[in-house]
């Protein structure tokens, strides 16, 4: 069998190949077909992904961002899979996990640069480790540092955009880009990335020479101090976005929401701003008693809570595929 491109000849005859064995042809790791996105996600929750993709390297991802745009197949790029629910029927296209290509850390005078696909939590732990202080507050929090760069993540008062010196993204032409902190924008739970048709594929952040027993302490007091708060149940993390004023956690429980369930999911007894998978919960389930939740808070304070998680996928095999249940493109 000869490959001339696109075109290959094979006993004999040549034929074009369609764009699904272009993508086998592209990647080094065999890509994974209509995988469930409740393996891949905190909640243990979501539909399939119709392609679920793991590049090894640069040029395999801006080869696949090449064919999606090539075909106009639908792109999701999977960090850690926290703060993200994805809907029972699934995602159409392309999901692109930076797992393989985006997961070491280096550091060097005082800087740390880390893959985006790197957890936050092996994040804080590398710092304290080496005695350098400023990710403390990363301890126990689910999720990668590309997603908490996207987020802006933060907590005890302190947010990742505190410490970011540059980023280096890819857009969906393959156009590699270094931007310094000077350039991006933040906000709470919010950067400039939002707006944005890139992936974050690495970050450089600053970090402070301290004491390193001091520092495993706070990162210590901090893990215990979440662990007595948090459920240990399957969570995205925080729902809903904090309101100005109260947190959103706060309201919730004033309003008795603390218990209350739809099908499989529960809002925390621990905490009013985690719902938890209890089992056998949908994405369905979930988005029911959001709704639930941010219809008594509305009813009581006059106040309209924003979600937090990302909400993603389809409700139901109708958009994007055949009544035979196969993608078209």
């Amino acid at each position: 069998m000869k490959k001339e491109g696109s075109i290959i000849l094979k006993f004999g005859v040549f034929y074009k190949l369609d764009w699904q064995e272009k993508l086998d042809r592209i990647l080094s790791k065999r890509f994974l077909k209509d995988e469930p996105m409740s393996l891949h996600t905190s909640l243990k929750i979501g539909g399939p992904a119709d392609f679920l993709v793991f590049p090894q390297n640069r040029d395999e991802l801006c080869r696949v961002l090449e064919l999606a745009g090539e075909h106009n197949i639908p792109l999701f790029v999977l960090g850690q899979g926290t703060n993200l629910l994805v809907k029972d029927g699934g995602i159409r296209g392309i999901v692109i996990s930076l797992a393989d290509m985006c997961s070491s850390c280096d550091f060097s005078n005082h800087g740390f640069r880390a893959g985006a696909a790197l957890p936050l939590w092996k994040l804080g732990w590398e710092a304290a480790n080496k005695g350098l202080s400023g990710l403390e507050f990363t301890t126990g929090i689910p999720g990668s540092l590309g997603g908490a760069i996207y987020m802006n993540a933060g907590a005890y008062g302190t947010s990742i955009s505190e410490l970011i010196r540059e980023v280096s993204t890819i857009d969906f032409a393959g156009n590699y880009l270094l931007r310094s902190r000077e350039g991006l924008e933040f906000a709470y739970r919010w950067s400039t990335f939002q707006e944005e048709k890139v992936i974050i594929l690495e970050g450089v952040l600053e970090l402070v020479p301290g004491d390193k027993n001091e520092i495993m302490q706070r990162v210590k007091a901090i893990q215990e101090d979440r662990s007595a708060k948090h459920p240990h149940f399957p969570s995205a993390g925080s729902v809903f976005r904090n309101p100005p004023g109260k947190p959103a956690g706060f309201l919730i429980e004033q309003v008795n929401c603390k218990g209350m369930a739809a099908g499989g999911a529960q809002v925390s007894l621990q905490h009013g701003n985690f719902i938890i998978n209890r089992g056998n919960a949908t994405a369905g389930d979930v988005l029911t008693l959001m709704e639930l939740v941010k219809q008594k808070v509305k009813d009581t304070f006059q106040v309209e809570l924003e979600p937090e998680i990302r909400v993603i996928g389809e409700n139901g095999g109708e958009q994007g595929r055949r009544k035979d249940g196969k993608v078209r493109y």
